[in-house]
């Protein structure tokens, strides 16, 4: 277990933690602007379109880019194959995402119900806002095993293309795999949110620059979860391919 994590680690790289640091700051602030861009001229309509499928293009290459420097094939696919088959990946991620979605837009109502038909005794120890709070956990869980599902396969078919299907079947099997989805993504979240809430005594210019490190922090310790998740995954699929290196760990 502690090979595996060890040597995650080790192939995190300064260009992989970099690109990815960089990348996907640079798209969030790319994003946050394409939302500002107005649409009453046709002008304006027309530059939000091709600014939107630029965006669309850029996130698309840095993460074909990023699959494919982690895993070595022996054979690569065109990087515009590459591309299209992660964009197939993420609209699937999307499409799982709606039950779940619908899910959380009815916690309120499921949770009442369950309130009002459970003993007394339940009510007294669970009552409506834990049973709210559980259903955001188990969705949050769903969430996570949802990406943990999808992410071999994104990774091994955007660097080897669909002739490495088949080789992401094999990490699903590693425990450690699973267990570092749950930890990186419940972890993450919940550094982020306590950086988040967290409010220092200090005055106008000391708060402000407290938010920008906390949350510059809260960032970096995420994506550097995301690079250990990557990395665990692109080294699973590698030994998956070398049945001397799967014996081995």
């Amino acid at each position: 277990m502690m090979q595996a994590i060890r040597s995650a680690f080790s192939r995190i790289k300064g260009r992989l933690f970099l690109s990815q640091w960089v990348g996907n700051f640079l798209l969030m602030l790319l994003a946050a602007g394409w939302l500002q861009v107005p649409d009453s001229h046709a002008w304006q309509f027309l530059f939000s379109i091709l600014s939107g499928v630029l965006l669309v293009v850029a996130f698309l290459w840095l993460y074909s880019a990023t699959f494919r420097h982690l895993l070595a094939c022996v054979t690569r696919p065109p990087w515009f194959v590459s591309c299209l088959l992660l964009a197939a990946f993420v609209a699937l991620w999307w499409l799982l995402q709606q039950p779940i979605a619908a899910g959380r837009a009815h916690e309120a109502l499921f949770a009442g119900y369950w309130n009002s038909q459970s003993p007394r005794w339940l009510r007294y120890r669970l009552g409506y806002s834990s049973l709210v709070a559980w259903q955001e956990r188990i969705y949050d869980c769903v969430q996570w095993l949802i990406v943990g599902l999808l992410l071999p396969l994104a990774v091994v078919t955007c660097a080897c293309g669909l002739a490495g299907f088949r080789r992401a079947g094999l990490v699903y099997r590693r425990w450690l795999y699973w267990l570092c989805v749950l930890v990186c993504g419940f972890g993450g979240a919940a550094i982020t949110w306590a950086l988040a809430d967290w409010t220092p005594a200090a005055g106008l210019v000391g708060q402000s620059f407290s938010i920008v490190a906390r949350l510059g922090i809260a960032y970096t310790i995420d994506i550097l979860l995301w690079c250990f998740l990557l990395a665990l995954a692109a080294l699973y699929l590698r030994d998956s391919a070398d049945p001397a290196g799967t014996a081995s760990r």
